[in-house]
């Protein structure tokens, strides 16, 4: 990879981050401990940037999927006893 893709990568890595109102600092170590939000998203972001989505729109889907992940375990599909 080029050193411009990198760059190019890291900001919209940075920007997303931001916008989802994480601490930077923080994504960081958590994503170094393997924490699985951080995991997730670090694995989103990367292929929307791999799709070439802008940060604003990575941000939007990633916002979408939170939705619907948490619309779908808050009604109790799936949990049926």
């Amino acid at each position: 990879m080029s050193h411009f893709g990198y760059n190019k990568k890291s900001k919209l890595v940075v920007e997303a981050i931001q916008a989802l109102c994480l601490k930077l600092d923080q994504f960081v170590y958590n994503l170094g401990h393997h924490s699985p939000y951080e995991v997730i998203l670090y694995i989103w972001i990367q292929r929307l940037y791999l799709k070439g989505k802008s940060s604003e729109d990575a941000v939007q889907l990633i916002y979408k999927a939170k939705k619907r992940y948490l619309l779908k375990h808050s009604c109790g599909v799936g949990n049926v006893k």
